[in-house]
């Protein structure tokens, strides 16, 4: 009897990387990944979508490379590009940088007419056809996660054949109409991927602010205003969230540590906690935590959290945190107003944005404020009481304060802002996250008048961040100044003198951060009494502009004095701040440095 040969039936979303026998060369063909950087306060370049994408390429043999533009300085990115030849070019689109897109490939196509140019990200999932109708220079735009359908292009390319058949991507046919084909499933299981490649933390001399790592992907929230991949807005079959396992996680961190000598890590899931938010999520993070503590990786890292699903019963899982690396979280608190939490579609009550700031203050963790006052439907009253919530919680920065609600496709606040005649006619064309109006035209003229007072016309009318003043200079600032206080206490906090020496300093800046918490308060109700009686004054602003740098410079220099002064006086008790810097310090004649875990060498 003949034994039949039946194949294990492949989930939706099976991926694996293999090269098609027929094509002999793959290195031949040359991709080119460009990086654009435009938008709002990136401290770090690095790209992970791209660099994932890169590493499947050359895992199967492709040639390619990840480049760099800088907004309005493409000229160069360019004769790099053309230097390096490729068949396909690659850009990855969000809101702010559409225009830019547009610009470089418009020169792009003058001087390599022949070349493939795609388009993809979040603005290319959720709008397909639409990018190419705005940028007649692009070919095909890939629709959902990146890997197979960059793997399936390239191969294509390779053989000469055509690519309308491609799963996930619209393309403009031969004669010359829009289509898009179904988009493929998510990839199920993403240990299937490569590490992503390091092009850019190498081309930066492996030192950037930080390092980006993805442990999954997807979201089971459903915020109204994102556009991140999650149970409202999926394009794609399969599960809206998956992840990682601890090991997985863990190995690519000590990769990282040992060849780039690196330790900060911003950990870029849209929930870390996901994806239940409690106890299944919690003992993925729980052996994440406790693998780094158990290797002796001697990392700083932050994470994105969800404010409900942490509460008093988690002390000693954010002790654990701590001792790990933890040391800031980005939160969407977004409002202090239960209405507007509705309107976000957000889980969290105030009460619960409320506790999950007392939480992290109280483990010492730093928190990266989402927050959203200005948007079509806020009034007078909304304004007025997200001011006092910031007032009360973390209002130092100013920002929080002014911030305007950026409008991404794919999302439900855009489509019910269509329906309601919000979004404006420069939005359907080149995606600007601001065109739009607001129900209450005295909300328009204070969230126009707060944008134009810091920064340029780039940043106020496009979120293009080209210049810095003193209110982002503080924002970032301040992020610094607290990893350092956290980075001593875990360091340093068995030398005597020291914690009472941070005691102090954290009281200085408490202090600190309570006066400017008011001054924002009084800045920002002066501003809204002046546009409720109609006297907004041109000199006014001026001498509003010059108020600001000049209060925020004042704050920042003070804070960085204190600092150096503090920074003096440790270094008088034991400390050696090079030790709690991102990069390791080099190897040198007397041995491998030593890395924090009780005292014992790991190296």
């Amino acid at each position: 009897m003949t034994e039949l040969s039946i194949e294990p039936r492949r989930k939706p979303g099976h991926f694996e990387i293999a090269l098609d026998p027929r094509i002999t060369d793959p290195s031949a063909l040359r991709v080119s990944f460009v990086i654009l950087l435009d938008g709002d306060l990136v401290m770090s370049p690095e790209h992970l979508g791209v660099a994932y994408m890169a590493s499947t390429l050359r895992e199967a043999g492709f040639t390619c490379e990840i480049r760099e533009a800088e907004h309005d300085q493409h000229e160069k990115a360019i004769a790099g590009v053309l230097e390096f030849a490729p068949r396909l070019v690659c850009f990855t689109l969000m809101s702010l940088n559409v225009p830019s897109c547009l610009a470089f490939c418009e020169r792009l196509r003058a001087e390599l007419p022949d070349v493939v140019i795609a388009c993809g990200g979040p603005a290319g999932t959720f709008t397909g056809t639409d990018i190419l109708r705005a940028n007649p220079f692009a070919d095909l735009v890939a629709v959902g996660e990146g890997e197979p359908i960059i793997l399936d292009l390239a191969q294509r390319l390779a053989l000469g054949e055509s690519v309308e058949d491609c799963p996930g991507i619209a393309y403009r046919a031969d004669d010359g109409s829009l289509r898009q084909n179904p988009a493929r499933p998510l990839v199920h299981n993403l240990e299937a991927l490569p590490y992503p490649a390091r092009d850019q933390l190498i081309a930066h001399g492996n030192k950037l602010e930080y390092v980006r790592v993805s442990t999954s992907r997807g979201c089971v929230a459903r915020c109204t205003f994102c556009s991140a991949p999650n149970l409202g807005n999926r394009v794609q079959a399969g599960k809206a969230w998956r992840g990682v396992g601890a090991e997985h996680v863990l190995d690519e961190l000590e990769t990282l540590v040992r060849e780039h000598r690196f330790r900060t890590f911003d950990i870029i899931d849209s929930t870390f906690e996901d994806p239940d938010g409690g106890r299944v999520g919690k003992k993925r993070v729980r052996a994440i935590a406790q693998g780094i503590l158990d290797r002796g990786l001697d990392i700083f890292y932050n994470v994105c959290m969800r404010a409900e699903n942490w509460s008093d019963d988690d002390h000693d899982l954010l002790d654990l945190l701590v001792r790990s690396g933890l040391e800031k979280v980005n939160i969407g608190i977004e409002s202090g107003v239960a209405e507007e939490l509705l309107l976000w579609e957000k889980r969290a009550t105030v009460e619960d944005n409320v506790r999950v700031i007392r939480l992290l203050r109280e483990h010492g963790i730093y928190l990266a404020m989402g927050f959203i006052p200005f948007h079509p439907y806020a009034t007078v009253e909304t304004l007025t009481q997200n001011a006092e919530f910031l007032r009360a919680h973390a209002g130092h920065n100013l920002r929080r304060l002014t911030e305007r609600l950026e409008v991404y496709p794919g999302t439900s606040i855009a489509k019910r802002m269509s329906e309601d005649g919000l979004l404006g006619e420069r939005y359907q064309s080149t995606l600007d996250p601001y065109d739009y109006t607001f129900v209450d035209e005295r909300v328009q003229r204070l969230a126009v008048h707060f944008a134009s007072l810091y920064n340029n016309d780039d940043y106020h009318e496009r979120g293009v961040l080209t210049e810095q003043s003193a209110v982002f200079e503080f924002e970032t600032f301040n992020v610094v100044v607290q990893t350092f206080v956290s980075r001593m206490y875990r360091r340093f906090h068995h030398l005597p003198g020291v914690v009472e020496l941070l005691e102090r300093f954290k009281d200085f800046l408490h202090v600190t951060r309570q006066e400017m918490g008011q001054a924002n308060h009084a800045f920002f109700m002066d501003n809204l009494d002046d546009v409720l009686a109609d006297r907004l004054d041109p000199a006014k602003r001026i001498r509003q502009l010059e108020d600001v740098e000049r209060r925020f410079r004042a704050c920042i220099d003070r804070i960085r004095t204190e600092q150096l002064r503090i920074g003096m006086a440790a270094h008088r008790l034991g400390v050696d701040i090079t030790e709690i810097s991102s990069s390791l310090p080099e190897v040198t004649g007397g041995g491998a440095p030593r890395s924090y875990n009780g005292g014992a060498p790991t190296w």
